[in-house]
């Protein structure tokens, strides 16, 4: 029995099981026939193609910055942050307060650290090498993305879901913009197809790559440590082929890779704030400007307020003002725990842009997003919901895991719950989201190139035979 050829129609074949592992088409050997979207393709075309999207997106990001993000000089937001401490790591400084010299931790180190290295590196080339960190950054997802869905449901979903992000706005935007979003969704990436290989053959080294992944998530953004319990901890517990001592084993040395990931920072942290500081001392501030008088009523509503994040001042450093910021925020919650429903409801809606999400897109460009460019991205993430939905319909009809790609939406929607909603905040689910809307592309695709081809060709062969295998 050879493979199936390739499904032109959402519903061809559902009950299709998981079947034999194809070798020798490109894909991992364990990868089974019936996930495999859109049939196999042969390794060649596939890194061709592959490394085509990944160039395209990477000129596409470096015209972007150059001809439109680094004019936007004009505006002060945490771009600031990250472009100063990055530019003072070549001066021997090792995160100072910008324009100061107290010890800061405003933010993980990762973003800084890579924009850092990468000037580090390029600064023989140009003035504006800072600046284009991001676009590399960004071309690295998409190599990511790609891998992640060929691995999911084979090459074809891998190439669709790189297209897609080398070309949606939600990708390319914060490839302009010296911030944490690009390196988490990079790392949103490599997490989830690491979970991807774990499960697909469990193994000491992948469970520990799972928690190197997570470490680096951290140290991007503070909050998706959650990330740890939520796809680490299960993604390991979850392997059946090994035996509860392996599993347990295997998920001790992957929490291990996380600490040992977060151990330098948070050690530097422990010895350097008088408060007890492990990640970073942002938190403080996120809350104080999200539990507010002009954010738990009228059109800001659930959204953030610089004025009242600098509200609050005192003595000491950057950890006690955040233990200063942090029980100011929540006494004002607690004294208004009748507006909370409300105040909650109108985050997560920000986040997932279903609430005000024109005034969103409109107030993102105090943050280096261009308006033209964030209404675009709201139309295409829009348009990628419905085709993420039947994606994971066809995952489930044809016995793909996919709660990997589900459980980042969970974790940023707490996130959103427990701060403010805000579009940049669902960075990393846009990775999962075009996997997700991959395989109803491809399977669109493939029905409209066999009503295309003529009748009695080789299309229509094709599209006769789909999802039947032959004997």
């Amino acid at each position: 029995m050879t493979a199936p050829g390739p499904h032109p129609v959402l519903d061809a074949e559902d009950g299709v099981g998981p079947g034999p592992a194809l070798p020798d088409v490109g894909d991992s050997p364990a990868v089974p026939a019936g996930h495999l979207v859109g049939g196999p393709l042969a390794p060649r075309p596939f890194w061709l193609g592959l490394t085509g999207i990944v160039l395209g997106a990477l000129a596409f990001r470096i015209g972007y910055v150059l001809i439109v993000t680094r004019h936007e000089t004009n505006k002060l937001y945490d771009a600031f942050w990250y472009g100063v401490t990055a530019g003072e790591l070549q001066h021997g400084q090792f995160f100072r307060v910008p324009l100061g010299t107290a010890p800061t931790a405003a933010h993980p180190p990762l973003t800084s650290l890579l924009i850092g290295s990468f000037e580090i590196v390029a600064k023989p080339f140009g003035a504006t090498v800072q600046s284009l960190s991001m676009p590399v950054l960004g071309a690295l997802v998409v190599l990511f993305v790609g891998l992640l869905g060929r691995a999911v449901a084979g090459p074809w979903v891998g190439l669709t879901a790189a297209l897609v992000a080398a070309f949606a706005p939600n990708f390319w935007i914060p490839s302009g913009i010296l911030m944490s979003e690009t390196p988490s969704m990079l790392f949103m990436a490599v997490i989830l197809l690491c979970i991807v290989r774990f499960e697909r053959s469990p193994s000491l080294g992948r469970a520990a790559l799972i928690g190197v992944a997570c470490g680096a998530e951290a140290l991007v953004r503070a909050e998706l440590i959650l990330f740890v319990p939520a796809l680490l901890v299960p993604a390991v517990l979850a392997a059946r082929t090994l035996t509860l001592r392996r599993r347990l084993g295997a998920l001790a040395l992957g929490i291990l890779a996380v600490v040992v990931v977060l151990g330098p920072w948070v050690g530097r942290n422990l010895v350097t704030f008088q408060d007890a500081t492990y990640i970073s001392t942002g938190d403080g501030l996120a809350l104080l400007g999200a539990n507010c008088p002009q954010v738990y009523s009228g059109p800001y509503l659930g959204s953030w307020a610089l004025g009242c994040a600098v509200s609050v001042n005192g003595p000491g450093d950057e950890s006690v003002a955040s233990a200063r910021d942090q029980h100011a925020a929540l006494e004002f919650a607690e004294h208004h725990t009748g507006r909370l429903p409300d105040v909650i409801l109108a985050r997560v809606g920000r986040l997932w842009d279903v609430d005000q999400p024109f005034q969103m897109a409109h107030g993102d460009v105090n943050e280096g997003r261009p308006v033209p460019a964030s209404l675009a991205g709201l139309w295409v993430y829009w348009a990628l919901l419905p085709l993420g939905v039947a994606g994971c319909v066809i995952y489930r009809r044809r016995g793909i895991r996919q709660w990997f790609l589900l459980v980042p939406a969970a974790v940023i929607t707490v996130v959103s719950v427990l701060v403010y909603g805000l579009v940049r905040f669902r960075a990393p689910f846009e990775v999962c989201l075009v996997v997700l809307a991959a395989p109803t592309l491809v399977l669109l695709a493939q029905r409209g190139w066999a009503a295309v081809r003529p009748a009695g060709g080789r299309g229509a062969a094709m599209a006769q035979g789909a999802g039947a295998p032959t004997r």
